[in-house]
């Protein structure tokens, strides 16, 4: 009896999500993309973006008509906030007067960047930053155990601060640079990702959400909020990107 009341859930659970997604599919959603390495990367063709795959195979399998727009990450934000766009992704801004879908794609960690001769793999032995100059981006929260370490944190001045970074590491003007997501420094399309090696600081992660509209009707928030629920428990994200 659990077996049939668990499957008539599920088939409940589809065909709220069908008969919604025949209400909207007639129209279509207009998805800004923002260049998020290597989950998204307008170096290369979208198709080729694991990001990209992932979430135009959702709404593909639901039906939904979509239009994929890019944006540099200020205008794409701007676009979605006066509702010119649905969606906006990936978006990892905590912003309370932003909407985002219940369900994160997937997590960033955040952690440091060495010239690779000075890597230090983990980061939980914080002795071994005592002393350390660390460069930190302009706006970029630190999380509280390297703030409470005795590194030394100075600002980082620039505002591409991936090259900036590597640049100040390799001459060595700084010793490490703080990135919340080091995973968008250490990637194969990064030209100099192999001057550098990261470590993070495990057990800080913060959610990367899909933006929403802030005139999105409910019924329709409520659909897509079911058709990414449904697809993270069938193949989440962050299993297909590692796969």
């Amino acid at each position: 009896m659990k077996n049939m009341s668990l499957s008539i859930s599920n088939i409940l659970k589809f065909f709220l999500i069908f008969s919604l997604s025949l209400s909207v599919n007639s129209t279509t959603l207009k998805v800004g993309l923002v260049e998020y390495p290597p989950h998204l990367d307008f170096k290369n063709t979208l198709n080729k973006s694991k990001l990209f795959q992932y979430t135009n195979a959702v709404f593909n399998k639901h039906g939904l008509k979509v239009e994929f727009i890019k944006f540099p990450y200020r205008r794409g934000l701007l676009e979605l906030k006066k509702s010119n766009i649905d969606l906006l992704l990936p978006y990892d801004n905590i912003d309370k007067s932003v909407k985002v879908l219940s369900n994160p794609l997937f997590y960033s960690v955040p952690g440091l960047c060495f010239k690779k001769e000075k890597f230090i793999p983990i980061l939980s032995a914080l002795h071994r930053l005592k002393g350390l100059k660390i460069a930190v981006p302009p706006g970029v929260p630190v999380i509280n155990v390297l703030k409470n370490s005795e590194a030394i944190l100075v600002d980082m001045q620039g505002s591409d601060i991936i090259n900036r970074g590597i640049a100040l590491t390799q001459v060595g003007r700084i010793d490490a640079f703080y990135h919340p997501s080091p995973l968008k420094v250490y990637h194969s399309g990064n030209e100099r990702y192999k001057e550098v090696a990261c470590s993070y600081f495990h057990g800080y992660e913060t959610g990367v959400f899909i933006a929403t509209s802030p005139t999105m009707s409910e019924k329709q928030l409520t659909l897509l909020n079911n058709v990414f629920k449904q697809a993270h428990n069938e193949l989440s994200y962050e299993y297909y990107f590692a796969r």
